[in-house]
């Protein structure tokens, strides 16, 4: 049986996935977070394995066999995973292997689900838990603050800290490692729910606090995400709220987290005149709300396809095809990969009735959990992670990132046991061991997998320079988890001509709307020219306008050079939306 100590290991090994995660500089093309996610995915399941194999000491009066906790919470990820195969079974998501990353994603959010759940065996371990996450988040984001401030400097850290350009003329977003600005507010928020808890545990002295807190607020500031508008103030109020009868220590905290809400307005507004003074230039908030919003766009094409496909929606990771299909019907946006908004995304990808039931199960579920019980020190940290990752989905998908899924599920069964306690289900140790030691080979070999990937992109870009290279990096392998991929090399690497066959055409009819870049919607209305087929072409270069405005002029340039050559380009030229279109 393993001592208290010993039983602490399962949550440092868990802690120190979670910093690296949002530390480590390495960002390979083309899934960008995969080393990310793989640290959060191996962190999780070692220390899940170490928990159950090391037995941590029983509470006084229990037995030393092991429970794991399994609570009625996994009825989210496995119903999804549900969902999805029946979407495979019903041909939506083709080949059937790109649900494989999805699937496995939502299978180690259940794991995350029980080992939250598992932890939480009393008070004490609780608060050892959530202590552990809280640090890690701190920690992470303290790291990210110095890396955030090397980007603005403009100074060269690598391989350590990801470089960045930088310009007076030229907008900055510096985001550390983590490679984007609001996946690092968000750590940011995580990192201040965890200074409330350890103000409020008295782990850390008030000071210290409040000085990490403004530094923090200023990182937030750097990322310009416009999370922090509303989490600011949330966060506030509910601290505020959860302070209780405390008299004269009350009204100094309240005093101090007044003025740090100031000091994030201040420096909001002032971000502009501070950023020319360190040399780079950022937006103001008068751009940011009256600027272009990309996410109206994007908001509305989820509608159009939520509607289009009610019941079971257009298929898991089916958005960014949706999008396509639907984009000349709306104003300029962007192309995106997901709707930048969570209900609208599980509404779009897997029909209204799966994301009626899931969002509204979700709100019942934070309400009895969070809101509805007396809120300790450590159900106050959840939930202001909760609220942070909840107001960021309605703006982002923060939830596909491994290293935000799997702490946050980690959190959501801790609550879950904290008040629905459950006596738990016996395991076999070796039972866990043998599924840990198959994960791990599974992970192994979606690593050799996604270096495949890696390796064409390399050679792609080898041939695209009119050198030779091994034709087999290109050539997609009888399986793997990442088909996408290969199919986009093989489009890329298709010319239109006149006198394609079918059967050609149809393939690049069927690949464009997976990778809806400018490239290669450019690609397909060339081929829909040279081959007797204008409204369509006409068609895609609208859609093209729609979901790349900056890049259209330099294609309108192109196709108004290419009509004065050929007449069929010229008929098409003449439909397309004008150089300055907004």
């Amino acid at each position: 049986m393993a001592s208290h100590k010993e039983g602490k290991l399962a949550l440092i090994i868990f802690a120190v996935a979670i910093f690296f995660s949002y530390t480590h500089p390495y960002h390979i093309h083309p899934h960008r977070t995969f080393y990310h996610d793989l640290i959060a995915c191996l962190g999780l399941i070692s220390s899940m394995v170490y928990f159950v194999v090391s037995r941590p000491a029983p509470l006084p009066g229990h037995s030393a066999t092991l429970h794991l906790r399994l609570p009625f919470l996994l009825a989210l990820p496995l119903g999804i995973v549900l969902v999805i195969l029946l979407q495979i079974l019903l041909g939506m998501i083709s080949p059937a292997t790109l649900a494989g990353i999805p699937v496995m994603y939502l299978l180690l959010f259940a794991v995350a689900l029980i080992f939250g759940a598992s932890l939480a065996l009393d008070t004490a371990r609780i608060e050892r838990a959530v202590s552990a996450i809280a640090l890690a988040h701190v920690l992470a984001a303290a790291v990210s603050l110095v890396f955030q401030h090397v980007q603005i400097m403009g100074l060269d850290a690598t391989p350590v800290v990801m470089y960045m350009a930088k310009s007076p003329h030229a907008a900055l977003r510096p985001f550390a490692n983590v490679a984007q600005p609001n996946q690092l507010a968000l750590l940011y928020f995580f990192a201040l729910a965890g200074l409330w808890y350890f103000y409020r545990a008295g782990k850390l002295p008030p000071v210290v606090c409040s000085i990490i807190a403004a530094l923090l607020l200023w990182g937030t500031v750097l990322t310009q995400s416009r999370i922090g508008w509303i989490l600011v103030p949330l966060f506030f109020a509910y601290t505020v709220g959860t302070l209780g009868q405390q008299g004269k220590r009350k009204h100094t905290a309240i005093a101090v987290l007044a003025a740090l809400m100031l000091l994030y307005l201040a420096l909001i507004l002032l971000l502009p005149q501070i950023s020319q003074a360190i040399g780079f230039d950022a937006v103001s908030v008068t751009e940011h709300v009256g600027g272009r919003s990309e996410r109206t766009g994007l908001w509305q094409a989820a509608w159009q396809l939520a509607a289009q496909h009610p019941w079971l929606g257009t298929g898991w990771f089916g958005y960014g095809v949706g999008q396509v299909s639907v984009a000349s019907l709306f104003a300029s946006s962007t192309y995106a990969e997901h709707a930048h908004n969570l209900p609208l995304n599980l509404a779009t990808e897997l029909g209204w009735p799966a994301a009626i039931i899931i969002m509204t199960g979700l709100c019942w579920w934070f309400y009895q959990t969070c809101l509805k019980p007396a809120k300790s020190l450590a159900l106050q940290f959840c939930s202001l992670c909760f609220f942070a990752v909840g107001v960021h989905s309605m703006v982002e998908f923060p939830l596909w990132y491994a290293f935000v899924l799997l702490p946050v599920g980690v959190m959501m069964g801790l609550v879950h046991q904290m008040h629905w306690p459950d006596a738990g289900t016996i395991v076999k140790p070796g039972v866990v061991l043998a599924a840990y030691v198959c994960a791990f080979l599974v992970m192994a070999g979606i690593i050799l997998d996604y270096q495949r990937v890696v390796g064409g992109f390399k050679a792609l870009r080898v041939v695209q320079q009119g050198m030779r290279t091994d034709e087999n990096f290109l050539r997609k392998p009888d399986f793997t988890l990442f088909p996408q991929f290969f199919e986009y090399f093989k489009l890329t690497r298709i010319k239109p001509r006149e006198g394609m066959s079918a059967e050609e055409i149809a393939y690049v009819e069927s690949w464009s709307p997976r990778f809806g870049f400018v490239h290669i919607l450019n690609l397909q209305a060339e081929v829909y020219v040279l081959n007797g087929q204008p409204k369509k072409a006409a068609h895609t270069l609208l859609t093209l306008q729609r979901l790349h405005p900056i890049p259209y002029p330099e294609y309108y340039d192109y196709w108004k050079a290419k009509g004065g050559e050929d007449p069929r380009y010229q008929a098409v030229f003449e439909t397309m939306p004008a150089r300055d279109a907004p």
